[in-house]
């Protein structure tokens, strides 16, 4: 009996090493069926408050955060720096870039006149991202940091340098569309009631998100660049040698 568990659980790991292949959706498949192999790590960038911020607020009142020269409690910051993540997979990229959000209400009190959240307490809110390396947003990978970036950070905060990932068509002055019913598509959406099909380039994230670009902040931007835009070009070729 204890031989035949044996001989199933090495049959499910030598069928689990081989290669994993989406013959509808390429892009998809795996050198191994049983993992996702993950080529490279890239240093997230990390929030910063600038110079006016001198203070955590204390953690039991993180509403001070509000006010100019405090910041959110120390052990909020320290969970959510620690939570970030860029990892760069065989055939997508995949990161965290996380906010804060209230923890739930403990007392029956914080529950009725804090609409069940809790008054004092916060916690992570993941917001997590996978993109293959086939999606429209990889036809272009750029360094998309401000100018100046140490000093805007160091008056008045940032997040860290930028990579942009974005598609545009006409002369580089548009972004295309996501498609209708892809995103929200902001203060548009009462007007259009879909997701426009192209966005001039000067149009805030804040009208219209539908666009086809995306934003990832690092440590070291030109780094990442090269880093992101290998290992798509590598995951195309690979697809190139599996349709031979």
């Amino acid at each position: 009996m204890v031989q035949n568990v044996m001989l199933t659980s090495a049959a499910n790991a030598t069928n689990g090493s081989k290669p994993y292949i989406v013959e509808d959706r390429p892009m998809m498949s795996r050198s191994s069926g049983d993992r996702v192999k993950i080529t490279h790590t890239i240093e997230p960038g990390k929030d910063e408050t600038g110079c006016l911020t001198c203070f955590y607020s204390p953690p039991e009142y993180p509403i001070l955060a509000k006010c100019p020269c405090y910041d959110y409690p120390e052990y909020i910051i320290n969970e959510i720096n620690s939570s970030r993540y860029i990892y760069i997979r065989e055939n997508s990229i995949e990161y965290n870039q996380p906010t804060l959000q209230p923890a739930k209400a403990e007392t029956p009190l914080a529950t009725v006149l804090c609409c069940g959240n809790s008054p004092t307490t916060l916690i992570v809110r993941d917001q997590i991202s996978t993109i293959y390396f086939d999606d429209v947003l990889m036809e272009s990978v750029r360094n998309d940091t401000r100018w100046c970036n140490p000093l805007h950070t160091f008056c008045c905060g940032g997040r860290g340098e930028e990579v942009r990932l974005e598609s545009r068509f006409c002369w580089d002055s548009c972004y295309r569309g996501r498609g209708i019913g892809t995103e929200q598509c902001g203060l548009l959406n009462c007007i259009f009631n879909c997701c426009v099909p192209c966005v001039p380039v000067v149009c805030p994230d804040c009208l219209c998100p539908c666009a086809a670009r995306k934003t990832i902040y690092v440590e070291d931007a030109e780094t990442a660049v090269k880093i992101i835009s290998k290992a798509r070009d590598d995951a195309r070729i690979r697809l190139q040698v599996m349709e031979r």
